[in-house]
C-alpha cells in the first residue's frame, strides 16, 4: 500500500511540475533562497527554504494559492505549522469538532 501511495504522490508531483517551479521562482524573486527539490523516503517532494525552514511542495503551492509567496509567507506559515504540531492531539480534534459545528 505504502508504494501506491508514494507513486500516487510522485505522479502528483509530476503533474503539477509547472506550477512547483513558478511558485519557486516567484519565492527566489522575492529574495527568498530555495533549494532544489528534495524527495523524501515517502514520496514527498521538499525544499529547503531561507535559512531554517523546510517546506513541502503542497506547502509552497498553498502559499501560492492564497499569493503569500514573500517571506512573510513562509514565516507564517511555519509558526501557524509550529503551533499546531505543540496543540496535544486531543485538543486538535476538539478545535476540528468545534469548527465542523459552528
Amino acid at each position: 500500500m505504502n508504494a501506491c501511495r508514494r507513486v500516487a504522490s510522485v505522479s502528483t508531483y509530476t503533474e503539477r511540475t509547472n506550477e512547483i517551479a513558478r511558485a519557486v521562482d516567484l519565492l527566489r524573486q522575492h529574495g527568498v533562497t530555495v533549494s532544489f527539490p528534495m524527495q523524501t523516503a515517502h514520496g514527498e517532494i521538499i525544499f529547503a527554504v531561507g535559512k531554517d525552514f523546510t517546506l513541502t511542495a503542497d506547502q509552497i503551492l498553498g502559499l501560492l494559492e492564497r499569493d503569500e509567496l514573500h517571506s512573510e509567507g513562509v514565516r507564517k506559515l511555519v509558526e501557524a505549522a509550529e503551533k499546531q504540531a505543540r496543540t496535544p492531539m486531543r485538543s486538535q480534534a476538539e478545535s476540528l469538532e468545534q469548527h465542523k459545528s459552528g
